[in-house]
């Protein structure tokens, strides 16, 4: 496009010619007039030109945030969506939850009356609560302890290593199966009837063979609690009897479910905590039969395992596993009755277990 300062050089150009000629005598106005027209004509093109140039900018930007607010508007609507989508997702799934909620309580029943002070239920594959009473008061636990002690051998492995009994060993309070200094046994053997019989010596036997003593066990027994995520309870030995110091032991029915779980998870410990009876061979050819102290076992077909306890500060325990229609429940009944124990135990996993 031919610019206004080039016209204006090509007009003064030819008008400065023609001046030459007026220098020698022959000025045509008339000419002059024309070529001063046809500069004011051509900066009057140039000035619309640049107008029309200025127009078309202009609508270009306002193209250009007509844009801009259409694709705002675009983004908003799909943010609404998207958020619309989510709470209509949210909704479904709490609606879903309520009819389950109901159609679990239908299949359920009423929950049993539990005379038990503390205790849980959970759904170990998904971690839900099925029922809780007081699942975070801090007490003792008893023999139940003896869990977490098995949890801690059978993951230390070499099951089939032999244990040599030593004094210290011996020297705890009843319930004893009565160890002789200087008696060998296998890991297995003294882990399978402290679960079934829960005996003291064999606990103490177990911990002074896995970490030296059983002040270094009970060390351990809280590192694994803590690595389990737990912060209510705190051992002292790794039977559960009250400490012979100021320093009392304790859990809770939350914690020690999940302490539960844990030792679940391994075959060993399923294995062992599902007998009925274990015949104890000692050494020189002598045998005894250990009935299992969980009486659940023998009553209800759909329990497994696990574990025993009492003490006058713990009550009746037990922590009680079991499976049916491919449900896997575990219950924890700490503080109740020598009768209550086992009623409050089984009514608890049966109703959990019917959904």
């Amino acid at each position: 496009m031919i610019t206004r300062h080039f016209l204006r050089f090509r007009t003064r150009f030819l008008f400065a010619g023609f001046c030459i000629v007026a220098v020698s005598g022959c000025i045509d106005e008339k000419r002059e007039q024309q070529l001063q027209w046809r500069e004011e004509e051509a900066e009057a093109k140039i000035a619309a030109a640049s107008k029309i140039q200025r127009g078309i900018a202009a609508e270009r930007q306002l193209i250009e945030k007509e844009k801009a607010q259409l694709v705002a508007r675009e983004n908003a609507v799909q943010e609404l969506k998207k958020r619309l989508e989510t709470e209509l997702a949210e909704e479904t799934e709490k609606l879903r939850k309520v009819r389950r909620e109901v159609e679990i309580k239908n299949l359920r029943g009423a929950l049993p009356h539990i005379n038990a002070g503390r205790c849980i239920v959970i759904d170990p594959e998904t971690d839900d609560v099925l029922f809780e009473k007081n699942p975070d008061d801090k007490g003792a636990i008893a023999s139940t302890t003896k869990i977490m002690t098995g949890l801690l051998i059978v993951e230390a492995g070499d099951l089939d290593k032999i244990v040599t009994i030593e004094l210290s060993d011996t020297q705890c309070a009843p319930v004893r199966i009565g160890l002789k200094v200087g008696e060998q046994y296998t890991r297995r053997q003294l882990l399978t009837a402290m679960m079934v019989k829960s005996s003291n010596d064999i606990a103490q036997a177990l911990a002074r063979d896995n970490a030296g003593s059983v002040a270094a066990f009970a060390a351990k027994m809280d590192e694994r609690a803590r690595a389990l995520g737990l912060q209510n309870t705190h051992f002292v030995n790794p039977h559960g009897l009250p400490s012979t110091t100021d320093e009392n032991p304790y859990s809770t029915a939350r914690d020690l479910a999940f302490i539960a779980k844990a030792a679940d998870k391994l075959p060993e410990i399923r294995k062992i905590v599902k007998l009925q009876s274990y015949k104890f061979a000692r050494p020189g050819g002598k045998s005894i039969d250990l009935a299992n102290t969980n009486r659940v076992l023998r009553s209800a077909s759909y329990c497994d395992g696990m574990k025993t306890g009492y003490t006058e500060a713990a009550g009746y325990c037990l922590v009680a596993t079991g499976q049916r229609n491919g449900r896997r429940r575990i219950v924890v009944v700490l503080n109740d009755t020598s009768d209550g124990v086992w009623r409050d135990a089984q009514a608890l996993l049966d109703w959990a277990l019917k959904a």
